[in-house]
């Protein structure tokens, strides 16, 4: 076997560390992050798998697909309502994303959708079905070789604290919170008075039929909550953030010989 890189991305708060984490505990590899790295500090390694995870590596995906032939990517999408109603236990006291943070990604996910090294999956379907998901991942990924089911995970699981702490603690997977969003209907008001298009992405995704849902929210008073995100406009720190990312490009290729 090559020296293959399987990476986990996709918007935060999107299930990209239950997903990694599932990955590591059901699949034998030679290497794995003990939580977050970025692809472009993963140096090149001798034969095997090596699992790795970064959610906003979603953003930089599409060139370093088409110049890696040993790179191979997972990328994870979730209803926007619970990305920006989620909250992350290294974070107390404050929501972890906006609207915006996951339109990134969105865009992110569009440009890499399709490609044959890649796999897009909904954080939704993983909770309802994890063992469906694992055989459409060994179906497009059949370097891996199966050691434990994804719906015993937690029995196998050797997770760190950082994940522990993304993930709220090691359990098995259920879908208690799917629809967690409806318990933050005052912070959800506010974003979408912020961010109306996320009601079409809604229905553009498949997540609602209509607007009709919108109803929940009629005698709801908007409330501004504090954020690790903006909502300010940061188009000059993404502009940094491309031109960093292209040097971090170069290096990488350059490491590879690609």
């Amino acid at each position: 076997m090559t020296a293959i890189n399987l990476h986990v991305v996709g918007c935060p708060r999107s299930g990209t560390t239950l997903m990694a984490e599932m990955l590591v505990a059901c699949y034998p590899h030679q290497g794995h992050s003990d939580h977050e790295e970025t692809l472009f500090k993963v140096g090149p390694h001798e034969d095997g798998i090596r699992l790795s995870k970064k959610p906003n590596d979603i953003l930089w995906m599409r060139p370093v697909l088409e110049r890696d032939p040993n790179l191979f990517v997972i990328a994870m999408m979730r209803d926007p309502r619970s990305v920006i109603c989620s909250q992350h236990k290294a974070w107390p006291g404050m929501y972890f994303c906006n609207y915006p943070v996951w339109k990134r990604a969105e865009k992110g996910a569009a440009k890499i959708a399709g490609h044959p090294r890649v796999l897009l999956l909904r954080y939704e379907d993983l909770v309802r079905d994890p063992m469906k998901i694992q055989a459409e991942i060994e179906a497009r990924f059949p370097f891996l070789t199966r050691s434990h089911d994804f719906d015993r995970f937690h029995e196998v699981a050797e997770s760190g604290e950082d994940a522990q702490n993304a993930l709220g603690g090691v359990r098995e997977v259920d879908l208690s919170r799917i629809a967690g969003w409806k318990a933050h209907l005052p912070r959800l008001k506010q974003q979408i008075e912020r961010y109306p298009s996320l009601v079409k992405d809604l229905v553009q995704h498949g997540y609602e039929v209509d607007d009709q849902w919108l109803e929940c929210l009629v005698d709801v008073e908007p409330e501004n909550f504090p954020c690790r995100y903006s909502d300010s406009s940061e188009f000059w720190k993404h502009l940094e953030q491309k031109l960093r990312f292209f040097g971090k490009r170069r290096r990488y290729y350059k490491a590879r010989g690609l």
